[in-house]
Parts: structure tokens; sequence; C-alpha cells
């Protein structure tokens, strides 16, 4: 985000264009005029002048609340001299907090643009406030974003799904199926054989599982004895498919 602004900044044809009338007090001199570039050396030169430079950020909010055009710089101009102010703060937020740089970014470039928005900024609004509020967006939303849980079962499902679809839910490893096993109840009704089966643990019914995760790994394992079996029955041993888009 700070990039792309930078990148229109550094356009000649938008560097050498004068955007900034800077009023002087004394009768004497005229208005400074400046371009884009001459703006930001004003802020950040080496020979800039505090008092000077406080001038110059009062005509970039000037300009940036009267800026209603669809297509205007004025905002874009503030943002862009806003940029070294903020830049320090953007890394130190991404490499303590883990945050994503485009998302603070955009984050701050917002702040600054409600700022700009309010009801009752004319009378409150000054640099100091801008970056304040921008940079205090960043935090918050970083802090934010430690609060949140990640979760894999999207990508899971559509993982497994893609499994299914191509026939290769053999290849999925092992560790992560759990063997069911459905006795063949007594009686004329019901299985004619045994079922054993492998599964994903959130594809079936919790109720299907003992409380403690050793204790179904335990029943998984479990060789019980059965009955003898009739001549001509077996067990059929097929996969269990997620619920979803069959092949």
């Amino acid at each position: 985000m700070f990039a792309s602004v930078r990148r229109y900044f550094d356009d000649p044809r938008v560097g050498d264009t004068v955007l900034v009338t800077v009023p002087v007090d004394t009768e004497e001199e005229e208005s400074v005029r400046l371009t884009a570039a001459e703006t930001h050396e004003a802020l950040y030169g080496q020979d800039s002048d505090p008092q000077f430079a406080a001038a110059v950020w009062q005509e970039v909010i000037r300009i940036a609340l009267s800026d209603l055009a669809p297509h205007g710089t004025g905002k874009l101009l503030l943002i862009w001299l806003a940029l070294p102010r903020l830049a320090g703060t953007v890394h130190r937020v991404c490499t303590r907090l883990r945050a994503n740089r485009s998302d603070v970014e955009a984050e701050m470039i917002l702040a600054l643009l409600e700022e700009l928005a309010a009801a009752d900024v004319p009378s409150r609004l000054s640099d100091s406030s801008l970056i304040h509020a921008a940079l205090t967006r960043a935090w918050d939303f970083a802090r934010d974003g430690l609060r949140e849980l990640p979760s894999t079962l999207v990508e899971r499902i559509t993982e497994e799904r893609g499994l299914t679809a191509s026939g290769g839910e053999a290849n999925a490893p092992a560790g992560e199926y759990v063997e069911v096993q459905v006795d063949r109840p007594d009686g004329p009704d019901g299985l004619h054989a045994s079922l054993r089966f492998k599964a994903h643990p959130e594809h079936l019914r919790k109720e299907a599982f003992a409380d403690d995760g050793k204790e179904a790994e335990t029943r998984s394992a479990r060789h019980t004895p059965r009955k003898k079996r009739r001549p001509g029955r077996h067990v059929d041993t097929r996969p269990v498919r997620p619920a979803g888009r069959r092949s």
C-alpha cells in the first residue's frame, strides 16, 4: 500500500507539479509555491525549518480537506507526506505482533481518511493528531488479530473432497484416520457381515467414541472374538468418504 503511494509521487510528472502554496506572515514576502518533491524536502530535508514545516503541514491538511474530486491528489499528498512518520511503526507492529504488513498499512491509511472525514475536523485537526490516529489504529488492529484463533477446517474439507473426487483417499496419511468396526448384530435383520472402515474423526458422531482419546485408540485396535460365521460370509471393508460431491 505504501509502496504504491510512493511510486505515484516518484513520477516526475507528479513530483514536479506545484501542489502547495504556503502563505508567509510578512508583507514583504510572497507566498511560497512548492512542488510535491519540494514539500517533502521542506518537511524531512536536512535544512528543514520547524516553523516553516508546521505551516506546510497546515496547508497540506487544508488542501486535503478541500479535495472533494474523485481523482484529486489532495488526500493522497497528505498520505504520502505522512509515510516517513508511519513506516517505523509498521515495522515494529509486524515484527512484534506478526501482523500482515499490507493489512497494517491499509489500516493506517484508513485511519487518516477517517480523521479527515470527521465532523469536527477544522477545529482540532493537526499533523500530530493524524499521525497519532494512524499509529493507534495499527497497534489496535494487530492486537485484535492476536485474539483470533485460526481454523483450518475449510482447508481440510476442500483437500478431502479433492481426494474423494480424484479417487485418492487411499493416499492420505494413515495417522489421520480412525479405524471403525461395526459387528453384525444377532438376528436375521440388519447387516449380513461385519463392517470395518477408516474415517476422519470429525466425520463421525462424537457418541461413537469414548471421552478419552487413548481409549478410542485402544478400541480401534481391539480384536474381540466373534461367533463362527456361516460359509460364504465375509467382512466387507470399504472407505468412508466425507459428505459432499461424489465421484
